[in-house]
Protein backbone atom coordinates (compact mmCIF):
# COMPACT_ATOMS: atom_id res chain seq x y z
CA UNK A 1 0.00 0.00 0.00
CA UNK A 2 1.55 3.57 -1.00
CA UNK A 3 1.96 5.32 1.98
CA UNK A 4 -0.55 8.51 0.27
CA UNK A 5 -3.61 5.83 0.18
CA UNK A 6 -5.25 7.41 3.25
CA UNK A 7 -5.19 10.84 1.98
CA UNK A 8 -5.72 9.78 -1.61
CA UNK A 9 -9.07 7.44 -0.23
CA UNK A 10 -10.66 10.23 1.44
CA UNK A 11 -10.59 12.64 -1.30
CA UNK A 12 -12.01 9.81 -3.70
CA UNK A 13 -14.61 9.23 -1.32
CA UNK A 14 -15.42 13.36 -0.90
CA UNK A 15 -13.79 16.20 -2.66
CA UNK A 16 -12.57 17.64 1.07
CA UNK A 17 -10.36 20.45 1.60
CA UNK A 18 -6.87 19.66 3.55
CA UNK A 19 -8.00 19.78 7.05
CA UNK A 20 -11.32 18.15 6.36
CA UNK A 21 -8.90 15.34 5.19
CA UNK A 22 -7.16 15.47 8.16
CA UNK A 23 -10.18 15.26 10.70
CA UNK A 24 -11.89 12.46 8.48
CA UNK A 25 -8.72 10.66 8.51
CA UNK A 26 -8.61 11.20 12.32
CA UNK A 27 -12.31 10.38 13.17
CA UNK A 28 -11.60 7.16 11.40
CA UNK A 29 -8.50 6.07 13.63
CA UNK A 30 -5.19 6.65 11.29
CA UNK A 31 -2.81 8.45 13.04
CA UNK A 32 -2.03 11.84 11.19
CA UNK A 33 -0.91 14.93 12.20
CA UNK A 34 -1.68 18.37 10.54
CA UNK A 35 2.00 19.14 9.34
CA UNK A 36 2.08 15.56 7.78
CA UNK A 37 -1.33 15.84 5.88
CA UNK A 38 -0.53 19.59 4.83
CA UNK A 39 3.24 18.06 3.54
CA UNK A 40 1.88 15.42 1.63
CA UNK A 41 -0.96 17.01 -0.19
CA UNK A 42 1.55 19.44 -1.61
CA UNK A 43 3.67 16.96 -2.98
CA UNK A 44 0.67 15.41 -4.26
CA UNK A 45 -0.54 18.70 -5.58
CA UNK A 46 3.12 18.73 -7.26
CA UNK A 47 3.12 15.25 -8.40
CA UNK A 48 -0.01 15.71 -10.28
CA UNK A 49 -2.00 13.10 -7.98
CA UNK A 50 -4.39 15.72 -6.90
CA UNK A 51 -5.09 18.88 -7.95
CA UNK A 52 -6.01 22.00 -5.64
CA UNK A 53 -8.92 24.02 -6.73
CA UNK A 54 -9.06 27.41 -5.27
CA UNK A 55 -12.70 28.19 -3.37
CA UNK A 56 -14.18 30.30 -0.49
CA UNK A 57 -14.66 29.41 2.56
CA UNK A 58 -18.05 29.82 4.02
CA UNK A 59 -16.40 32.72 6.19
CA UNK A 60 -15.12 34.43 2.88
CA UNK A 61 -11.54 32.79 3.65
CA UNK A 62 -9.48 31.13 0.56
CA UNK A 63 -8.89 27.61 0.72
CA UNK A 64 -8.72 24.42 -1.76
CA UNK A 65 -10.80 21.96 -2.67
CA UNK A 66 -8.97 19.05 -3.65
CA UNK A 67 -9.96 16.70 -5.91
CA UNK A 68 -7.69 13.55 -7.26
CA UNK A 69 -6.72 13.56 -11.15
CA UNK A 70 -6.46 10.69 -13.70
CA UNK A 71 -3.13 9.42 -11.73
CA UNK A 72 -4.96 9.84 -8.31
CA UNK A 73 -7.93 7.91 -9.15
CA UNK A 74 -5.38 5.22 -10.73
CA UNK A 75 -3.12 5.03 -7.69
CA UNK A 76 -6.67 5.12 -5.65
CA UNK A 77 -7.56 1.95 -7.16
CA UNK A 78 -4.50 -0.21 -7.15
CA UNK A 79 -4.12 0.39 -3.58
CA UNK A 80 -7.60 -0.12 -2.61
CA UNK A 81 -8.07 -3.27 -4.78
CA UNK A 82 -4.76 -4.45 -2.81
CA UNK A 83 -6.17 -3.66 0.67
CA UNK A 84 -10.14 -4.89 -0.46
CA UNK A 85 -7.67 -8.24 -0.64
CA UNK A 86 -5.62 -8.57 2.42
CA UNK A 87 -6.54 -6.07 4.97
CA UNK A 88 -8.74 -7.18 8.18
CA UNK A 89 -12.54 -6.02 8.35
CA UNK A 90 -11.97 -4.02 10.97
CA UNK A 91 -9.23 -2.03 9.91
CA UNK A 92 -9.35 1.55 9.08
CA UNK A 93 -7.47 0.62 5.74
CA UNK A 94 -10.49 -1.77 4.60
CA UNK A 95 -13.06 0.94 5.65
CA UNK A 96 -11.41 3.64 3.36
CA UNK A 97 -11.14 1.22 0.98
CA UNK A 98 -14.42 0.16 0.73
CA UNK A 99 -15.10 4.05 0.34
CA UNK A 100 -13.22 4.34 -2.94
CA UNK A 101 -14.13 1.15 -4.36
CA UNK A 102 -16.18 3.07 -7.41
CA UNK A 103 -12.30 3.92 -8.12
CA UNK A 104 -12.01 -0.28 -9.18
CA UNK A 105 -12.73 -1.62 -12.47
CA UNK A 106 -16.70 -2.54 -12.30
CA UNK A 107 -15.82 -6.04 -13.05
CA UNK A 108 -13.26 -6.61 -10.34
CA UNK A 109 -14.69 -5.94 -7.16
CA UNK A 110 -16.73 -8.69 -7.46
CA UNK A 111 -14.27 -10.59 -8.08
CA UNK A 112 -11.84 -9.61 -5.22
CA UNK A 113 -14.80 -9.59 -2.50
CA UNK A 114 -15.64 -13.38 -3.67
CA UNK A 115 -11.25 -14.04 -3.40
CA UNK A 116 -11.37 -12.80 -0.09
CA UNK A 117 -14.93 -14.24 0.75
CA UNK A 118 -13.47 -18.30 -0.22
CA UNK A 119 -10.19 -17.12 1.60
CA UNK A 120 -11.98 -16.44 4.95
CA UNK A 121 -14.42 -19.58 4.40
CA UNK A 122 -11.20 -21.98 4.01
CA UNK A 123 -9.58 -20.14 7.29
CA UNK A 124 -12.84 -20.67 8.82
CA UNK A 125 -12.80 -24.41 8.10
CA UNK A 126 -9.90 -24.98 9.44
CA UNK A 127 -10.32 -22.93 12.42
CA UNK A 128 -13.35 -24.79 12.96
CA UNK A 129 -11.79 -28.23 12.59
CA UNK A 130 -9.08 -27.33 15.21
CA UNK A 131 -11.61 -26.01 17.67
CA UNK A 132 -13.60 -29.36 17.36
CA UNK A 133 -10.77 -32.01 17.23
CA UNK A 134 -7.84 -30.05 18.48
CA UNK A 135 -6.47 -30.79 21.83
CA UNK A 136 -8.86 -29.27 24.50
CA UNK A 137 -6.16 -28.76 27.62
CA UNK A 138 -5.54 -25.04 26.85
CA UNK A 139 -8.37 -23.02 27.82
CA UNK A 140 -7.12 -19.74 26.34
CA UNK A 141 -6.04 -21.08 23.29
CA UNK A 142 -9.77 -22.43 22.86
CA UNK A 143 -10.94 -19.44 23.76
CA UNK A 144 -9.01 -17.46 21.13
CA UNK A 145 -10.06 -19.61 18.64
CA UNK A 146 -13.82 -19.34 19.21
CA UNK A 147 -12.75 -15.68 18.87
CA UNK A 148 -10.90 -15.95 15.12
CA UNK A 149 -14.14 -18.29 14.47
CA UNK A 150 -16.62 -15.41 15.53
CA UNK A 151 -14.78 -12.53 13.35
CA UNK A 152 -14.68 -15.19 10.25
CA UNK A 153 -18.20 -15.79 10.49
CA UNK A 154 -18.57 -12.19 10.33
CA UNK A 155 -16.68 -10.94 7.78
CA UNK A 156 -17.98 -14.16 5.58
CA UNK A 157 -21.20 -12.62 6.48
CA UNK A 158 -20.82 -9.00 5.89
CA UNK A 159 -19.03 -10.48 2.54
CA UNK A 160 -21.60 -11.76 1.40
CA UNK A 161 -23.88 -8.83 2.20
CA UNK A 162 -21.80 -6.47 0.02
CA UNK A 163 -21.38 -8.73 -2.83
CA UNK A 164 -25.22 -9.70 -2.75
CA UNK A 165 -25.68 -5.60 -2.61
CA UNK A 166 -23.52 -4.99 -5.13
CA UNK A 167 -25.35 -7.24 -7.47
CA UNK A 168 -29.10 -5.82 -6.81
CA UNK A 169 -27.57 -2.44 -7.48
CA UNK A 170 -25.60 -3.58 -11.01
CA UNK A 171 -28.82 -5.14 -12.19
CA UNK A 172 -31.27 -1.85 -11.06
CA UNK A 173 -28.75 0.38 -12.79
CA UNK A 174 -27.82 2.54 -9.49
CA UNK A 175 -24.71 2.15 -7.93
CA UNK A 176 -24.50 2.51 -4.34
CA UNK A 177 -22.22 1.99 -1.54
CA UNK A 178 -21.11 -0.71 0.06
CA UNK A 179 -22.37 -1.70 3.31
CA UNK A 180 -19.89 -0.44 5.89
CA UNK A 181 -17.27 -2.76 7.16
CA UNK A 182 -17.75 -5.13 10.54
Amino acid sequence: MDDDFPILAAVAASPAHSFQVLHHLQSIGVKATRSTIFRRVEALVAEGVLEAKPERGPKGHARRTLVLTGEGLRRVGVDAAMLLRDAPLESPFFGLAVSCARALEESSLPAILRERMATAARQLTREERDLNFGPASDEWASMARERRVAHLQADIRWLQSALGRRVVARTSDRSGPLPEAV
